[in-house]
């Protein structure tokens, strides 16, 4: 590793401590499946293991026997987390269920709702996050099996307690807010390919979508300043939210909020700023040269190098106006079944791949970006990556540490939902901003106990 923790000895401790006294959409591409350099790799300490103590007794790997069930989308990212676990707890299997991220939430709902057997570690993606704290009785208390909420960053700090106040999930990766950016194209429409220029430059969304003239009159037309609504009006959600601007207040819509995001959108596509691609033509995008800007979140890191495989060199990565967001991420939660044995596998697993130099490494490699403070503080990242020229790890860190604590509501996937619709539908139906509000204004109150 290129950069390593100035403190292993501290990463250490911090990791025994919390098993001290322990009782015990498929979304590959969306992560990244690139992997890094082998000279990028973090290194790791075998005592970056964690190992267990009950009395004058310590507990080996080894000595963990039992089985245990994760249900995931994502299958070559926990096939490797499963490798890695085993090859360290070799008495420990765990048996992976692999379905559709599309599949997911309506799997787990339609299990639970029968009393059928749900897995030993679900995971919460961002879209289904609120609703899943809302579930009442279904989680285990992570604090149980020893974990500590005071061990992740603030900004995640809020969004892993249920609506009972429980600590229930710890998050696999951070979903950091970005916009990737052609570096070639900046440089010539906007006079500099430099990612701290480019956010001076466009350090507000009003300034950000002014670009948008520009870009189109130097190209004629033909280069776009993001590539369509969608991709637009996430980004713009999630500033929003993050800001203090949100759509919801407590059971209250308050869509004015987003107002002004709607009116950008609006605007783009009627001025021919705002692309309209999608599909093949969306993912062609980010090779072909007609889209300068892609907002998005720092897990495009794998899937950029796939799509525009000549692309080394020519992309860079700039803080979205007004400061980074969450912009998607997954949680994982243990399922409480009344059963110690099994709720001790559980949490060796998730603190193995999350907690751990040696489980940090896959995470590095699938683009996630760590919610556990030690790896932040001390600045454990995976190095420069050789495709962009920069260390991004270390670029999101910081942009973490200045990011307001998120918090998900059990509305927010219907809310967010609806709002991507009608987005879409000033794209392809032309209505206006005001329409597209209110339309989603009545959907989510058709869908959700709101007002």
């Amino acid at each position: 590793m290129k950069k390593r923790s100035t403190s292993l000895l501290l990463l250490v401790g911090i990791v025994v401590s919390l098993l001290a006294g322990c009782g015990n959409k498929d979304n590959n591409s969306a992560n990244g499946n690139a992997s890094p350099s082998p000279s990028a790799e973090p290194s790791v300490s075998a005592s970056a293991s964690p190992s267990e103590s009950t009395g004058d007794t310590e507990k080996k790997p080894e000595d963990y026997k039992g089985e245990i069930t994760v249900w995931t989308w994502n299958n070559d990212y926990f096939k490797e987390r499963v490798a890695d676990f085993e090859a360290t707890y070799p008495n420990v299997k765990v048996n992976l269920t692999t379905m559709g991220w599309g599949d997911y939430l309506t799997k787990f709902e339609a299990t639970k709702a029968s009393g059928g057997d749900l897995p030993d570690v679900a995971l919460a993606e961002s879209y289904w996050w609120g609703k899943m704290l809302g579930y009442k009785d279904i989680f285990l208390d992570l604090g149980t099996v020893g974990f500590n909420k005071e061990d992740l960053v603030a900004s995640a700090s809020e969004a892993v307690v249920n609506q009972e106040g429980k600590f229930v999930a710890i998050p696999e990766g951070l979903g950091v807010g970005a916009i990737w950016y052609r570096k070639d194209l900046a440089k010539q429409y906007l006079g500099t390919d430099d990612a701290n220029e480019l956010a001076a430059k466009l350090s507000t969304w009003d300034d950000f979508f002014k670009a948008g003239d520009t870009i189109k009159s130097q190209s004629g037309g033909k280069v776009f300043l993001t590539p369509n609504a969608t991709d637009s009006i996430e980004a713009l959600i999630g500033s929003l939210k993050t800001s203090g601007k949100s759509y919801v207040d407590g059971d209250m819509l308050t869509l004015d909020n987003m107002k002004p995001a709607f009116q950008y959108v609006e605007q783009g596509l009627k001025s021919g700023t705002i692309g309209k691609l999608e599909g093949p033509a969306a993912d062609a995008a980010w090779s072909q040269g007609n889209v300068v800007f892609f907002p998005s979140a720092g897990w495009r890191e794998g899937f950029i190098p796939n799509v525009d495989k000549d692309g080394k060199g020519r992309w860079g990565v700039m803080v979205p106006p007004g400061g980074s967001y969450f912009r998607g991420g997954t949680a994982e939660l243990i399922v409480d079944k009344k059963d110690p044995a099994k709720a001790e596998l559980a949490a060796l697993f998730i603190k193995q791949s999350l907690y751990t130099e040696q489980g940090m490494k896959i995470n590095f490699k699938y683009g996630n970006v760590s919610a556990v403070k030690s790896f932040v503080d001390n600045k454990v990242t995976n190095g420069v990556n050789e495709f962009y020229g920069v260390d991004l790890t270390a670029l999101y860190y910081d942009w973490l540490s200045k990011m307001p604590p998120a918090k998900y509501g059990k509305n927010d996937s219907i809310i967010e939902d609806a709002l991507k619709t009608q987005a879409n539908a000033i794209q392809k139906a032309g209505i206006t901003a005001d329409a597209a509000l209110s339309n989603a204004a009545k959907e989510i109150k058709d869908k959700a106990s709101i007002q």
